[in-house]
């Protein structure tokens, strides 16, 4: 035998009961990817606390997408025993989210649960040149009457029915523990925004995509950088979750390399294996296509786009309805359609479709375990323990908050300034509108030259504090001097912000929230643009923000 884990030779083989201190029926939970393996894991948390029942995993990594479930398994620090030496753990009950797996020589009851939400996808079959429903055992397992699938619905059944498989018939209809886990997580939408730094004043954009060339990110694989680009920063975040089988078929590195600019933007980019559910609960408008996600978005009754839906996509579905349904995002005009997606959307709009897709709501959990327990021949001991809240949404570490902004601004004969930024780093903005200065507004520390040495106003380095007036006036000459296509170069003090421009004349600004140095520079910049001199005390506002009283004071006038 060869060991995958430290820990097989206590769970495998006949002389493994000699080494046990509990002593209980084998759950075999069998991953072959990454999205069954975090599917059977979830899954899992029907067992949590229980003595009684013992779980070791085996990993069949015959997948095109095995990446990474190797080591998301070895991270639980579980048993892992090779594929090969599945049967000496001498299973009760084998419980696996994937489809693809070999069922043949398992004698004990197979519990096959789906990774996402019903047959609503034609995938291609890795055996054939044919195209086959994702989640449906293969055809030569379709008649082991051990080997029960779990269904979220009824109708599904009726589908397996009309596709010819006989296991339709035995198949149970649970529900789906996952769309009870994100409802049941609504009341952390608070605390989620607030871990991806979303502001009470932001709206949070979801952008969601299936895999394959059918899918959003597939079709559309600039939407992430036109979203952060056209969504004015101090109004909204973007975040976007893709299927695991694209990070694990092109490689983590690729997937962050190829949104890198997006995330320069502060595009947020949710990991594979935990997040995507409690970012769900946080967003206030999703964007996605025929993958579950998307559905799940529309049972949690958040406004939702449509970017792609492929012809792989099975008609009749509940996704298939969201389709008819839901509005469309067009490639033009995206700000305009998202806030049109919010504001016109009505409560429950969706509750249909989510009927469609989820029986016996906010029973999944427990009727999942009466399932699993009954075919062990065990009383349930706790069936509340899959009722557990979603893990904290954490993005990627290569996040990034931007460092460049374009800048829209107008004032009006009030001096009242009015203020938008965009990301820079995704080269794509829009038109500002009659009477709406624009300029680019970019931090020291910029990673991208360009954009720095063609900036309007240049700001000290983000990682710069506060240092006295005196200090950083010599700092703004040399800025001024270092970078001569700028306007406006600001520091920060610790009275507020120092702009200084070209011509001379340097302002002290006061009241700007957090002391931010393109907010305060916009300000000075609007003002001089409009009226020639600033006033000495103005209203300004950012996108959708409360407005704030901006005190600005001459320390070397014109």
């Amino acid at each position: 035998m060869t060991a995958a884990s430290p820990y097989v030779r206590a769970n495998a083989g006949p002389d493994a009961p000699r080494w046990r201190t509990f002593d209980g029926p084998v759950v075999l939970a069998v991953a072959r990817t990454f999205t069954s393996a975090v599917k059977v894991v979830e899954s899992l948390a029907t067992f949590r606390g229980d003595p009684r029942v013992l779980v070791v995993f085996a990993f069949d990594d015959t997948s095109a997408f095995n990446a990474g479930t190797r080591d998301l398994l070895c991270d639980l620090n579980a048993c892992v025993v090779p594929w090969e030496d599945r049967l000496d753990v001498d299973p009760a009950l084998v419980l696996t989210a994937t489809e693809n797996t070999d069922l043949a020589e398992f004698s004990c009851p197979v519990v096959v649960l789906p990774h996402g939400i019903g047959f609503q996808k034609y995938v291609p079959d890795h055996r054939t040149d044919e195209v086959r429903l994702s989640g449906v055992p293969r055809p030569e397992f379709q008649g082991f009457p051990n080997v029960r699938l779990v269904l979220s619905h009824p109708a599904q059944r009726e589908q397996l029915r009309e596709a010819g498989v006989p296991m339709a018939e035995w198949a149970e209809v649970v529900g789906d523990l996952t769309r009870d886990r994100i409802a049941g997580s609504d009341r952390m939408r608070e605390e989620y925004r607030s871990h991806l730094q979303v502001g009470e004043d932001q709206r949070l954009v979801v952008v969601t995509s299936t895999w394959g060339g059918t899918g959003l990110i597939g079709t559309r694989p600039r939407l992430p950088h036109a979203l952060v680009g056209a969504l004015p920063r101090d109004g909204y975040r973007v975040a976007t979750i893709l299927h695991p089988n694209v990070w694990f078929a092109h490689s983590p590195w690729q997937v962050e390399h190829m949104l890198a600019d997006a995330q320069d933007a502060g595009l947020l980019l949710i990991p594979p294996e935990a997040g995507w559910g409690a970012s769900l609960v946080a967003a206030d408008c999703v964007i996605g296509d025929h993958g579950s996600v998307t559905l799940y978005g529309a049972m949690m009754d958040r406004p939702v786009l449509l970017a792609a839906m492929g012809e792989d996509s099975v008609p009749g579905t509940a996704a298939a309805e969201l389709a008819r349904r839901a509005s469309w995002l067009g490639k033009e005009g995206l700000r305009s359609q998202v806030e049109r997606a919010m504001s016109a959307h009505r409560p429950g709009q969706y509750a249909d479709v989510a009927d469609l897709a989820f029986a016996y709501p906010g029973r999944g959990g427990h009727r999942l375990a009466d399932l699993l327990y009954g075919l062990l021949n065990l009383r349930v001991d706790n069936p509340g323990a899959a009722d557990l809240l979603l893990p904290d949404p954490t993005p990627t570490r290569s996040n990034r908050a931007p460092t460049a902004f374009e800048v829209h601004s107008a004032s009006d004969a009030d001096d009242e300034v009015r203020i938008e930024r965009f990301p820079a780093a995704p080269r794509e903005h829009p038109e500002p509108g009659p009477g709406v200065f624009r300029h680019l507004s970019a931090y020291e520390d910029e990673r991208r030259n360009p954009l720095v040495t063609s900036a309007a106003v240049v700001c000290r380095s983000s990682r710069h504090g506060a240092e006295s007036g005196a200090a950083e006036e010599t700092w703004t000459r040399r800025a001024l001097a270092r970078y001569q296509g700028a306007y406006a170069v600001a520091a920060p003090v610790h009275e507020g912000a120092l702009v200084a421009l070209v011509d001379g004349r340097s302002y002290l600004v006061r009241g700007v929230p957090d002391a931010n140095l393109p907010l305060a520079a916009a300000v000075v910049y609007t003002l001089v643009r409009a009226h020639g001199e600033p006033a000495r005390v103005c209203k300004a506002e950012v996108a959708g923000q409360q407005p704030w009283e901006c005190r600005i004071e001459p320390v070397h006038p014109g």
